[in-house]
């Protein structure tokens, strides 16, 4: 019988570099022959399709799946779906076939996440402190992760095989 997908959300501030991170991780996890999907949440309603969504940005780094969560709507590899957008924990049957599927927003999730700052970001009040789903913390500063794993951004090497030992 087949493990289901490990969900591992990356969380943080508006421009904190969620979406850039996640698509440098997609193809280190796959290239561990990993299965990867993602789930992208946002507060906005869904764009066209110009080459440059998340969801797009996802697929092209080698995602097998993209679903685009929005308020209204939501998609599956950049095609509306009808009804309106399931909770989190509804998508399972949509993610069966993935090893990992990281989670890009839902802040709130009741799953492992690893929260990103950024200095560049308008906000910068750390995550971690109020949430203990938060197993890492990836910031471009020295940032006091409160006995977290602490990982450069740009070591996106290292933040992979810390969610591929999630995922064993």
């Amino acid at each position: 019988m087949a493990r289901p997908p490990i969900f591992v959300g990356i969380v943080g501030w508006k421009n904190s570099g969620k979406t850039t991170l996640v698509e440098r991780l997609i193809p280190l996890l796959a290239a561990r022959g990993l299965r990867v999907m993602t789930v992208k949440h946002t507060h906005h309603d869904l764009r066209p399709s110009d080459g440059n969504t998340d969801g797009e940005r996802h697929a092209r780094a080698g995602a097998i799946k993209t679903i685009v969560i929005a308020p209204q709507v939501w998609e599956i590899d950049g095609k509306r779906q009808f009804g309106p957008p399931p909770e989190l924990a509804e998508i399972a049957p949509h993610v069966a076939e993935a090893d990992i599927v990281l989670i890009e927003g839902f802040k709130r999730a009741p799953i492992p996440k690893i929260e990103v700052r950024r200095t560049a970001s308008p906000t910068n009040e750390p995550l971690a402190p109020s949430d203990s789903r938060i197993v890492a913390v990836a910031a471009d500063h020295q940032a006091d992760a409160a006995g977290l794993p602490l990982f450069d951004l740009d070591d996106a090497e290292g933040i992979a095989a810390f969610i591929a030992g999630l995922a064993r």
